[in-house]
């Protein structure tokens, strides 16, 4: 259990850290962000402006610790003081992620606008996919696949640093 804790502080300590101090990407004319990293930069914005509460620019400990306090209460549903594996999961914040996900993934698979995926809905978008990558051929290699990082969304490379 203490494990578990320590694992929810740590990744949103780093989740947090890295989000409220992250730069901007460059914006001039001639190198426009694309519209994910402006989605980026506004989510940024938003997770800043919700933990600096008085809005003065900057992120105090306090403003911060009451962050933390706020996420573990939303995890702690019984309000014991301690969260398992089980309440991280069933967390409200964890449930409405799923739900997303699955939105996301009917969304994307559902050719006929039903509201359900069907078996052919889903081997035609995955062959659309398969097409891509092997550019009309009949066989994609490793290395193509590699290249083509088509999970990349879902399932990052791995550090390079062991870590």
């Amino acid at each position: 259990m203490r494990k578990t804790l320590t694992l929810v502080f740590a990744l949103s300590g780093v989740l947090g850290a890295a989000a409220a101090s992250a730069a901007d990407p460059a914006t001039d004319a001639a190198d426009a962000p694309s519209p994910r990293a402006a989605k980026a930069a506004q989510w940024r914005q938003q997770f800043f402006d919700k933990i600096d509460t008085n809005h003065d620019g900057a992120i105090s400990r306090a403003e911060y610790q009451a962050w933390v306090d706020g996420r573990f209460a939303r995890l702690d549903s019984n309000g014991d003081g301690s969260v398992d594996a089980d309440e991280v999961a069933t967390s409200p914040a964890a449930v409405e992620r799923v739900q997303r996900r699955a939105e996301g993934f009917v969304k994307r698979y559902d050719a006929s606008g039903s509201g359900t995926v069907s078996k052919a809905d889903f081997e035609a978008k995955e062959m659309q996919r398969f097409d891509r990558l092997s550019n009309g051929a009949d066989s994609i290699t490793e290395d193509e696949l590699a290249a083509a990082r088509p999970f990349k969304r879902h399932h990052p490379a791995p550090s390079s640093t062991g870590g």
